[in-house]
């Protein structure tokens, strides 16, 4: 089943007509996560669940849309509007209609809430390597939409205390708001950001302020082990400011300036079976101008059946992109000459019942006019929308004198699903995936679906720095079991995997809540 909503719920040819009549009232018909009214959700469970909930509120879900009462209609705001409410990933789905009444057009906002407090455990495994973690998490604190959390985690490297505080639209005004703070066992994480951002395609101008400081203790992997380690501090401050070039229109066109300081040291890396010295990564002392270009195209729609079956995804078909430069330099106050480059691009393209992807990335720096750090990388995937069908990926990473702090691993963690994380070392890699899935049973007990999926995996890594790389090309096969989890949580999906590599080693197994494709 695939579900294209163009214009936030009926077509863009119906409300595309009513464009530039005014908007004579707004109604918002806000859900809780149960309807209790229906007699398979009318049990003292689910009406427990909806009163430990408290629903987003009016006032908050009106200060995220783009129009207000006296505005003048526009079915693309409309649209947009819907996928803002969505991208906060705690309201799915969200309609907006509208329909001519006297005087102008009434406006109909339809939101219903996810579960948003996470309280309680949880562990994920792939392969060998297992974390798990405790945590108190609000994501819609009070209904107004802000996070507030506070958890600990466990994982191969390090224990964790987080402590954050996210609040996407402070008091109406569209200003965000970002606090981190992580207390490591090898170190710490804290964070501040705060900014104005291009909170819409048509906004003229934005700007924000990030500062960051990490240290901790890195590793560099061989055979799901870590062979090699170090300390990495960081410190990062950027501001920015920018404006939207030209008149609103299909195409949106950004341009930023600012100021970036990085400084980054490298101290005690050593092999940890022989303490042998490795080779320091090169520091970096960053100072200068950073410019920016970003290209977006008003070119969405609304599926079903992508990652998960019933929430409603949002696809921008693009082309999109984005690039942009750090110009640092002695009297600037870095180091040395430098340029610092990044880039994105993405496209979609829906035909049928297949939607096909193309992501490509694009890092790296000149030091002094030599090239370091250069990291390349495509990706490629192919979908059938509905509740079952195919799925392909192609990922390819390559590189030039990547930094010594950085490799390109395959395992299970990158989607090679029959060797641990970390597996093969490489600073290049290639990976192509192809799975069958299907739902099986729909909506247990109103809670969550459940499909079965069956894969294969064909990967390679080449010139390897610590360890050995995968010699040719390795593959696996398996098999596992898809949870929806739609309506309990916003991360949608539970993968549970198990899969048999070509040397016949034993299964492995995955179970994450992230999606691979």
């Amino acid at each position: 089943m695939v579900v294209l909503v163009v214009s936030s719920g009926a077509s863009a040819t119906d409300e595309s007509e009513l464009d530039g009549l005014p908007i004579v009232r707004i109604v918002c018909d806000r859900y809780n996560i149960f309807d209790t009214s229906d007699p398979k959700t009318s049990k003292w469970p689910y009406r427990a669940a909806n009163a430990v909930h408290l629903r987003s509120r009016e006032r908050f879900i009106r200060s995220m849309l783009l129009f207000t009462e006296g505005d003048t209609y526009s079915a693309a705001n409309a649209a947009e509007s819907a996928r803002l409410l969505r991208g906060l990933g705690i309201m799915n789905p969200v309609e907006i209609t509208a329909r001519e009444i006297e005087g102008g057009v009434e406006v109909t906002v339809e939101t219903h809430d996810q579960w948003s407090l996470q309280v309680g455990a949880d562990a994920g495994l792939s392969g060998n390597r297992g974390s798990f973690g405790v945590q108190i998490q609000e994501e819609n604190l009070a209904g107004w939409g802000k996070e507030l959390s506070l958890g600990f985690d466990s994982d191969v490297e390090r224990d964790t205390w987080i402590y954050g505080y996210i609040d996407p639209n402070v008091f109406g005004t569209r200003w965000t708001t970002e606090l981190v703070y992580q207390n490591r066992t090898d170190g710490s994480l804290k964070r501040i950001r705060v900014e104005r951002p291009f909170f819409s395609l048509d906004t003229t101008r934005g700007w924000g302020v990030w500062w960051e400081e990490e240290d901790l203790t890195e590793h560099l992997y061989s055979a799901n082990e870590s062979v090699v380690q170090g300390r990495r501090n960081s410190e990062i401050l950027r501001g920015w400011y920018g404006i939207h070039l030209g008149k609103p229109n299909r195409i949106t066109r950004r341009l930023t300036v600012g100021w970036d300081i990085q400084q980054v040291e490298y101290d005690d890396w050593r092999w940890i079976e022989t303490e042998d010295p490795y080779p320091a990564p090169q520091p970096l002392d960053i100072s200068g101008i950073r410019v920016g270009y970003e290209q977006i195209t008003n070119n969405y729609e609304v599926l079903h059946g992508l990652r998960a079956w019933f929430s409603q995804e949002d696809v921008g078909l693009g082309p999109n992109f984005k690039i942009g430069a750090t110009f640092s330099g002695p009297a600037l106050g870095g180091d040395i000459s430098r340029v610092l480059y990044d880039g994105v691009f993405s496209i979609a393209r829906h035909r049928g019942r297949w939607l096909v992807m193309g992501d490509a990335w694009l890092s790296g720096r000149f030091d002094q006019s030599k090239p370091r750090d250069v990291l390349f990388g495509v990706q490629l995937a192919a979908s059938q929308i509905g509740q079952r069908g195919f799925q392909f990926r192609l990922l390819v990473d390559a590189s030039h004198d990547l930094q010594l702090d950085r490799q390109l691993t395959l395992g299970a963690d990158v989607g090679l699903r029959g060797w641990n994380p970390d597996y093969f070392d490489g600073t290049g890699r290639a990976l192509v995936n192809a799975q069958w899935r299907t739902i099986v049973f729909r909506d247990v007990f109103r809670l969550f679906s459940v499909g079965v999926v069956v894969f294969a995996d064909a990967g390679k890594t080449w010139d390897p720095r610590v360890g050995a790389d995968t010699g040719g090309v390795r593959a696996d096969a398996g098999a596992g079991l898809l949870f929806d989890l739609s309506r309990l949580s916003t991360s949608n999906v539970l993968r549970i995997e198990v899969a048999w590599p070509d040397d016949r080693s034993g299964p492995v197994v995955t179970i994450t809540g992230s999606a691979l494709f």
